[in-house]
């Protein structure tokens, strides 16, 4: 069994003495390049003031040092949580062959789009108009011309409806169009359909399959609107029902306008 020969402390390469050597020499060859040495002519303040600005700067490296290994550690152990929680989140499900496969639980919905009814329809989708009943009679209760009621009977509309949760956006194209986005029971949304201004609600109906629009007329007119959308059972129709009520108790005849499903 061959003896097995130590080392003195501090011998060898990366002993304490050598660090110690390392350390001198590195500093002696910067006293060389920045401190101004007598052959050069330099007084002793240059001497001094030179070595006090070295020392700064050393200084100035040594912090901006300290400060990025504080950030690395601070960002490898923020990364090490995150993946933690990930790995406790995630499901890890095993096939028979031992194959696997991490499945993570779905991401959350806001609040208003994640709340969702059960018994009430989605009337999302893209409609166009059919037929119209009693239309122009709605229009001319509101004093609109003949030549706008005529070119308005005879345009095919396409309502664009987008129902997530409690959000409801309906787009129109045609010979009027609009794009508004309520919030199904929340606050009132103003729009304005050419010189009328109005300020809209929009509530469920009770039988769950759609929803009342309560346009108040704000400027352009006096009055409210009231607008209901049913979606039919098979979900190819969409019937649309809007009455006029006037603030003397007038009330204008019903418009019936059936819009049947493009998408």
């Amino acid at each position: 069994m061959k003896p097995r020969l130590s080392r003195p402390a501090g011998a060898g390469v990366g002993g304490s003495g050598d660090g110690t050597l390392i350390g001198v020499f590195l500093f002696t060859i910067l006293m060389s390049f920045f401190v101004p040495s007598a052959e050069h002519g330099a007084s002793v303040s240059d001497v001094i003031q030179a070595i006090h600005v070295l020392f700064e700067r050393i200084y100035v490296v040594g912090v901006l040092a300290y400060l990025s290994v504080l950030f690395y550690n601070h960002h490898w152990q923020s990364s090490r949580i995150k993946a933690k929680e990930t790995q406790e989140r995630d499901e890890v499900r095993v096939a028979d062959d031992g194959s696997y496969v991490v499945v993570s639980p779905p991401e959350s919905l806001d609040a208003d789009e994640e709340e969702e009814d059960g018994d009430i329809v989605n009337l999302s989708g893209t409609f166009k108009l059919a037929k119209n009943v009693d239309f122009d009679k709605f229009l001319e209760a509101q004093g609109i011309g003949w030549a706008l009621r005529s070119a308005a009977n005879k345009a095919r509309p396409v309502h664009k409806i987008t129902h997530r949760g409690r959000t409801l956006r309906i787009q129109i194209t045609g010979i009027i169009t609009g794009d508004t986005t309520y919030k199904i029971g929340g606050p009132p949304v103003t729009c304005q359909i050419r010189d009328r201004v109005f300020s809209d609600t929009v509530q469920y109906l009770d039988s769950g399959d759609g929803i009342r629009v309560h346009k108040k007329c704000v400027s352009g007119g006096d009055g409210k609107i009231l607008v209901t959308r049913q979606l039919s059972r098979c979900g190819s129709e969409l019937t649309m029902r809007s009455k006029c009520v006037f603030e003397d108790g007038r009330e204008s005849a019903e418009a019936v306008q059936t819009f049947e499903r493009v998408s």
